[in-house]
């Protein structure tokens, strides 16, 4: 039955789907088409990770409704094999671990940054007063201070637990604090918090610049919010184990520095770019993101152990994750 939940929009009661043993699913699946594998170790795969989960892997190799062009369901295409969808299982897990590994070390330098300027601007205790974040108004600087005192209670990190037992303040410098904050609290705090001058440094040393050639305003820091930004979400997505190596969602898209032409075009960073600028879905510009901020931080170690993983999955299709046919060439990449 339909549901009006605003007197506009009309929502479905969700369909009855009775639970079934693996067992069954499993026979269900191979009637339906799917080679290569026999019931029980189906049965095997499907209860190690879950029908709905590794649905998200098959889909792609269904046919289309009859009723619902753009959906699909079974029966499997022709010739669908067990193991092309397991390969991409395993790949997106591995993918996965690969991003969070580079978002750690990036979000490691971040809390190193973030520390020693803000220390340097407002003195080592610099957060406990307004002034000392001042691009937060009150409120959010009141919720900030909050945040921050409630990770720092929480925390049982050996260092935090023996400035509580030793000494008086309220709250440790920013060294500290800043290895008990969540990512989301370290953005929203002291990044959001950070004056200007943090952030375009912190833009610059990263490599994301403007077109202003004056030093103290060289760094992009619309560019350098939104890549944050991006990053929480990615580091959500891949810390809840969320399918990823062919996302479409628009929230994992990193905003691209403009293109440039004519004098000194050929030395705009921006320009290297232009392979995504198209309205290719994936997560293919993210990655390069990722790859582009942490040779800033580590040079190549990550891209070489990304490559790695490419090669070894040569069946992936990697422009379904939204790379073009040449990207290896590309100047971010090779």
């Amino acid at each position: 039955m339909a549901n009006s939940h605003d007197g506009n929009a009309q929502v479905l009661s969700y369909p009855q789907h009775p639970p079934k043993d693996f067992s069954d699913l499993a026979v269900t699946l191979i009637k339906n088409g799917l080679g290569g594998v026999d019931a029980e170790t189906l049965e095997r795969h499907l209860e190690q990770v879950g029908y709905f989960r590794l649905k998200g892997y098959w889909y792609p190799f269904l046919g289309p409704s009859s009723s619902c062009g753009h959906k699909h369901v079974l029966p499997f295409r022709e010739g669908t094999q067990f193991q092309q969808i397991w390969c991409r299982y395993i790949f997106d897990q591995e993918l996965r671990t690969l991003v969070f590994d580079g978002i750690i070390t990036f979000e490691i330098y971040l809390k190193s940054f973030l520390a020693h300027e803000l220390s340097l601007f407002g003195g080592e205790f610099g957060y406990t007063k307004p002034e000392g974040l001042p691009e937060l108004g009150f409120d959010d600087y009141l919720a900030c201070i909050n945040s921050l005192r409630a990770s720092f209670t929480k925390s049982n990190l050996p260092y935090l637990k023996h400035f509580k037992k030793t000494y008086k303040d309220p709250l440790p410098p920013y060294w500290m604090i800043v290895g008990c904050l969540s990512y989301g609290t370290l953005k929203g705090c002291f990044y959001q918090g950070s004056p200007d001058s943090v952030k375009r440094k912190l833009a610059a040393k990263l490599h994301i610049f403007n077109p202003n050639t004056n030093p103290a305003v060289h760094g992009d820091i619309k560019i350098l919010s939104n890549w944050l930004e991006t990053i929480r979400q990615v580091r959500n997505m891949v810390a809840h184990h969320d399918r990823f190596w062919n996302e479409t969602s628009t929230r994992i898209v990193p905003k691209l520095p403009k293109h440039r032409s004519g004098l000194h075009a050929n030395e705009w960073w921006g320009n290297d770019w232009d392979a995504f600028r198209t309205d290719s879905t994936g997560p293919a510009a993210f990655l390069t993101m990722e790859n582009y901020l942490l040779q800033q931080i580590d040079g190549s170690a990550w891209k070489n152990k990304f490559i790695s993983l490419m090669d070894r999955y040569p069946e992936i299709p990697a422009t379904e994750m939204g790379f073009p046919e040449d990207w290896r060439s590309l100047a971010l990449w090779s």
